[in-house]
C-alpha cells in the first residue's frame, strides 16, 4: 500500500506531530529521496524518533522502506503541458491506488449480500449521492429490488422501514456526513445489514458497518483543477457490477430492461 494510503488508512490515529511530518513529506517528495532522518528531523523540527514512530504508525516497518514509498508515488501524479495526458494520468493512479485497498474476498462478499438481501438501499449526499444513484440504476436493473436516496429527511424514513435481511449501503467520503450516520443507526436498530463505503476507518461512520470498504481520495492528486471524488466508487461499483453479472439470471434480468427499453424507445 502507497504513502497516501497509509495516511488515509490510519488517519484516525495521527497525531498532530504525526499531521506536521505527513504535510511535509507530501510537500517534498522529489527533495527526500538522499535525505537522512536526521535531516528530515531538523527540517520538519521534531525529533527522530516521533518520524520512527510515525513510519510504525503507518504500518512501515522501517524509515527507509517509507521513504521509497513516498518516492515512487513522486513518479505517478506526473503533469502535463497536454491536458488529456494529465487528466489520464490522474485517472490511473487514483484506480492504482484504490485498487490496494480492494480484496477478491472482500468484493465476493458484498455481491453475496446485495443477492442474499431483500431490498438494498443506498444512500449519499452531495457528490457521494450522484454514486449512490448510479449503484441503484446499475443494480435494479438486474431485477433486484433497490433504491437510492440523496435527501436527508428521505433517507431517515427509509433507513426506519428497513428491516432484517434488508441492506443499507452508505457513500461518505469523509465518514461523518450526519444524516447518513444517523440512517445507519436507525437501520443498525432494525437489523439491517450494513456497508460503508468511505475515505477513512475509525469514523462514527465505519464503527456501524458490517462491512467497510475504503477507497482512495482524490485530494492526495497535487493539483486543485482536478476534482473528480466519484472516480474511486465507480471503480467499485465496475468491480460489483462485473461480479454480479456472473451470475445468469441477472444478466438476463438486466437484458430484458434493455430489450424492453430499445422496443419503446
Amino acid at each position: 500500500m502507497n504513502f497516501e494510503n497509509r495516511i488515509q488508512k490510519y488517519n484516525a490515529v495521527l497525531t498532530e506531530s504525526d499531521r506536521k511530518i505527513t504535510k511535509y513529506l507530501l510537500a517534498n517528495k522529489v527533495t527526500i529521496r538522499d535525505k537522512t532522518i536526521i535531516d528530515l528531523a531538523e527540517e520538519i523540527q521534531v525529533s527522530p524518533a516521533s518520524i520512527t514512530r510515525f513510519c510504525k504508525k503507518i504500518d512501515f516497518s522501517t524509515f527507509q522502506q517509507m521513504k521509497y514509498s513516498l518516492i515512487g508515488t513522486s513518479t505517478e501524479n506526473k503533469k502535463s503541458d497536454h491536458t488529456f495526458d494529465t487528466v489520464y494520468n490522474y485517472y490511473q493512479t487514483i484506480i492504482k491506488s484504490t485498487q490496494q485497498f480492494f480484496s477478491e474476498e472482500q468484493t465476493a462478499r458484498i455481491v453475496n449480500l446485495i443477492l442474499d438481501s431483500n431490498k438494498v438501499l443506498f444512500c449519499g449526499i452531495g457528490n457521494s449521492g450522484l454514486v449512490a444513484h448510479e449503484f441503484n440504476s446499475r443494480i435494479y436493473r438486474m431485477g433486484i429490488t433497490s433504491e437510492s436516496v440523496t435527501d436527508a429527511h428521505d433517507l431517515l424514513m427509509k433507513s426506519s422501514l428497513l428491516k432484517e435481511n434488508d441492506l443499507l449501503v452508505c457513500f461518505s467520503n469523509s465518514g461523518k456526513t450526519k444524516p447518513v450516520i444517523d440512517s445507519a443507526k436507525i437501520a443498525k436498530s432494525n437489523n439491517a445489514t450494513i456497508i460503508v463505503v468511505t475515505n477513512f476507518e475509525q469514523t462514527a461512520l465505519t464503527e456501524l458497518g458490517d462491512e467497510v470498504v475504503l477507497i482512495s481520495s482524490y485530494k492526495y492528486i497535487d493539483d486543485a483543477k482536478f476534482i473528480n471524488s466519484q472516480l474511486p466508487g465507480l471503480f467499485l461499483l465496475d468491480l460489483l457490477t462485473y461480479k454480479l453479472l456472473n451470475h445468469e439470471d441477472l444478466m438476463q434480468a438486466r437484458q430484458r430492461t434493455l430489450d424492453a427499453i430499445e422496443k419503446y424507445s
